[in-house]
């Protein structure tokens, strides 16, 4: 997971914040490997209450555009339904129009902006989704 999370973002995490999050009771982290077992693509969320946080999807380059971060999300979404979630949210920096445009065509709505939230000085944008079947 460190190394696809050092491809896929500007500030990526160690790998000790990610296993710290993983070790949560309230993380979901789901897994897609390729059919030689290599890492695909993953998604971390955060659960809380009746809400969860979308915080980490990352999916190889290799991988990328063929719905393997759909499935992924959407299955993340699935469990957390399961588990009484009614409401997702994420943040995704404001320069980052693929992710956006992957976000918004998914369902997520634009509910604000964090001025300046990266290290780098780059806004983050937050997007709320109901959870709720496909």
């Amino acid at each position: 997971m460190a190394a696809l999370e050092l491809a896929a973002f500007p500030q990526p995490w160690n790998r000790a914040q990610l296993a710290s999050e993983l070790a949560l009771a309230s993380s979901l982290g789901l897994l897609a490997r390729d059919a030689d077992g290599v890492l695909a693509g993953y998604v971390l969320f955060r659960r809380i209450l009746d809400e969860a946080e979308l915080l980490r999807l990352a999916v190889s380059r290799e991988r990328r555009r063929r719905g393997l971060a759909t499935a992924l999300v959407e299955r993340g979404l699935a469990d957390l339904r399961a588990a009484g979630c009614t409401t997702a949210f994420l943040e995704v920096r404001a320069d980052n129009a693929p992710a956006i445009a992957f976000y918004e065509r998914g369902g997520w709505r634009f509910a604000g902006r964090r001025s300046r939230y990266y290290p780098d000085g780059i806004d983050a944008l937050l997007y709320r989704r109901a959870v709720v079947e496909p």
